[in-house]
């Protein structure tokens, strides 16, 4: 976001008049109004977006406008203060962003933790607890992105602190940003050689973000290389001068109104399909650059008048406190009642405003402007170094409350739960991220000539422990070929990177040859379906259609039948809305808890128009037969979360190892029948 304050005097008028070099191409930084109405509709398209309002699939955008913005305001007011008679000085600089910043994050950070305590589930406190020891040293980007990039890790998107990897981006931006300026300006005193030096950092900034974006990875969404040309072509954009394009009023009018529609189109038509921010992100950036050069030639008028309007500049006013505030409110409010609609995720984010507005009226201001503080810039940083202080300790605490929670007799098989994943050697024989390394493992007799081969994705790995016991159980070989996030149907998964979804391409296509060479007696083939769109969710564009979905099925079939391989297909498991395990911790934790005893309701999470489609896909293939377990899940119109004190599932869409393991008498007897039709396995008798 953009934190400069928004009442800025004109600086440069006396530098202008005295013939400065620098300031006679400078536009003189006063408080703009157009920027304080771009704050307020860039937070309203965020806040929109994380309440999911149709229409909104793209509102992230607004944190690309919140980059440009600083890029724009800082850039503009250090050079503008370097040029000062008065030598330029680091040390107010970093102390006037400490009072603006740090206040009001410290007790957002706070309040969310203490309330979290009470109400998250221990897995969820740990997580946060972690989350908020890397805010506090404003590192929650890179924190994030590692824990988004771990398959296996916890659900990212729940954690009340997410919103703070911004933060941190910008955070870490105000470290470099002046220093560059200052020595940018110790070589060469001139604003052309600024611009030429900014503008090559920002270029290359853009190449590596579209490569990185390209090549996969969370780190081109998160990190500060990857986002550091946002900031940068807001810095040049402030740096050319003043009708340096020669066009009339109504053309510069014009361009400001397109500019708004790029930013709000932006957030309209852009979805979160992991192929942002790349070249894509030049739509909101380079519409928010418009907006502000038209602003400043032609101030208060065509778009002006709409930004200029009273709900944009109080949204903007209090656009900082607000960020703050309104996603821990959603994730909380979310962890209360799960099943929150869109119109009370908006009744929780007008309430959040609220406390922004005190927030900022109480706090922030009262801080940022002290006298006292302002003339003293060397204790404002002590303070703030006690402020980072206070926050470490307090996540360290609250990591530590997480891990007594953890231990409590109740939560022990619980924790347990989220940790129970198939034994398989995960970074051994998993093919994991972007990587189309096709990885093969053997178990069980391997000298056996019964050789299955377990193909598909995650939810192919989570029948593991059961296919295991029948191999060792009757002396067969279990060869795994399985990638994280890549199903064996030949489908491209939505919400990825564009080389993910390639390198999942090459993956499957090799596995399929690599199964093919071997012969397998079976190959049992297990998929997720969360790759279609589930009923409770919105749709997006990078959903897969049942259509899809049924014709990428018969594709896969066919390749392995037309090699005469013998396929077992597993109906994929009913889905929850919810994640089981945070469910069942909150109800241990709370009698009040609204999920009771989190049974999962059959018609929301099983969608049998998914599993007819993959059955007529295989119509007329030979050697194909599906396997059910629905009904050791579900009875009538409802799924177990616990069955015998064994708890099904370990998140929201995968099986427990040991709940699978559970189920191993169940697939020994539907596979032996199976096998032994099999011509290619006369002996099997002999072998047992």
């Amino acid at each position: 976001m953009s934190f400069l304050p928004t009442n800025t005097t004109c600086r440069a008028t006396a530098e202008q008049s005295s013939g400065g070099r620098v300031q006679q191409n400078s536009r003189p930084l006063c408080f703009r109004s157009d920027i304080e109405g771009l704050r307020g509709i860039a937070i309203l398209i965020v806040v929109a977006f994380h309440c999911g309002i149709p229409g909104f699939s793209g509102g992230f955008v607004g944190v690309d406008v919140f980059f440009v913005l600083s890029g724009y305001l800082i850039t503009g007011l250090l050079v503008t203060e370097i040029q000062k008679p008065s030598k330029f000085s680091l040390l107010q600089f970093y102390a006037r962003r400490a009072r603006r910043l740090l206040p009001a994050s410290a007790l957002v950070l706070s309040v969310t933790m203490l309330v979290g305590a009470v109400i998250l589930a221990p897995q969820e406190l740990m997580f946060a607890g972690r989350a908020a020891r890397a805010t506090s040293v404003y590192m929650s980007n890179i924190f994030f992105a590692r824990n988004a990039a771990d398959y296996f890790s916890p659900e990212v998107k729940t954690n009340p602190l997410l919103h703070t990897w911004s933060l941190a981006v910008e955070e870490q931006f105000y470290l470099f940003w002046p220093v560059l300026i200052m020595l940018g300006f110790r070589f060469r005193k001139s604003v052309k050689s600024l611009v030429l030096l900014l503008a090559s950092l920002t270029l290359l900034s853009l190449f590596a973000c579209i490569w990185l974006t390209a090549t996969g990875g969370t780190f081109a969404f998160y990190g500060l290389v990857a986002r550091a040309w946002e900031f940068g072509i807001g810095g040049v954009a402030v740096l050319i001068p003043r009708g340096a394009a020669k066009m009339r009023a109504g053309a510069w009018i014009a361009m400001g109104w397109l500019g708004i529609l790029s930013v709000i189109g932006s957030g309209s038509f852009i979805s979160s399909d992991g192929n942002f921010p790349g070249w894509i992100a030049l739509a909101p950036v380079l519409g928010t650059v418009v907006v502000l050069i038209a602003g400043a030639e032609q101030p208060h008028l065509g778009v002006g008048i709409l930004l200029d309007s009273a709900p944009f500049q109080t949204l903007g006013t209090l656009s900082y406190s607000w960020y703050l505030w309104h996603w821990p409110f959603l994730v909380l409010s979310s962890a209360l009642h799960p099943n929150i609609s869109v119109a009370g995720k908006i009744g929780v984010a007008a309430a959040s405003l609220i406390v922004a507005a005190f927030t900022h009226y109480f706090i922030e201001n009262p801080i940022r402007f002290r006298p006292y503080l302002v003339k003293r810039p060397a204790l404002s940083l002590y303070l703030a170094v006690a402020v980072t202080i206070f926050s470490l300790t307090t996540a360290s605490l609250y990591i530590r409350l997480a891990a007594r929670i953890a231990n409590a007799p109740e939560m022990k098989s619980i924790a347990a739960a989220v940790d129970d994943i198939a034994k398989m050697p995960r970074q051994q024989c998993v093919t994991l991220g972007e990587s189309s390394e096709v990885k093969t493992c053997t178990f069980g007799n391997t000298s056996s000539a019964t050789n299955i081969i377990l193909f598909g994705d995650s939810h192919a790995i989570q029948w593991f422990n059961p296919l295991q016991q029948i191999a060792e159980t009757n002396g067969w070989k279990l060869t795994t070929i399985v990638k994280s996030g890549c199903p064996a149907t030949d489908i491209n998964p939505g919400g990825v990177s564009a080389a993910f979804v390639s390198n999942c391409a090459t993956w499957r296509k090799e596995a399929i040859n690599e199964i093919v060479a071997l012969h397998p007696s079976l190959v049992f083939l297990g998929n997720s379906t969360t790759y279609l769109r589930r009923t409770e969710q919105s749709e997006s564009g990078s959903d897969v259609s049942l259509g899809e979905w049924g014709a990428g099925t018969k594709r896969t079939l066919e390749a392995l039948t037309a090699a005469g391989l013998r396929v077992v297909a597993m109906r994929d498991i009913p889905l929850p809305p919810f994640d089981i395990p945070t469910c069942l911790a909150r109800s241990a934790r709370h009698s009040w808890y609204p999920g009771g005893a989190c049974e999962i309701d059959k018609s929301e999470s099983l969608n049998p128009a998914v599993f007819q489609v993959e059955e007529d896909s295989a119509r007329g293939l030979p050697n194909v037969e599906f396997l059910d377990v629905t009904d050791r899940l579900c009875e009538r119109k409802v799924c177990w979360a616990v069955q015998k004190n064994n708890i099904v599932y370990r998140d929201d869409n995968h099986l427990t190892g040991s709940f699978a393991e559970s189920l191993f008498p169940l697939l020994e007897a539907e596979l032996i029948p199976i096998l032994k039709s099999s011509h290619r396995l006369s002996g099997l008798q002999a072998e047992k």
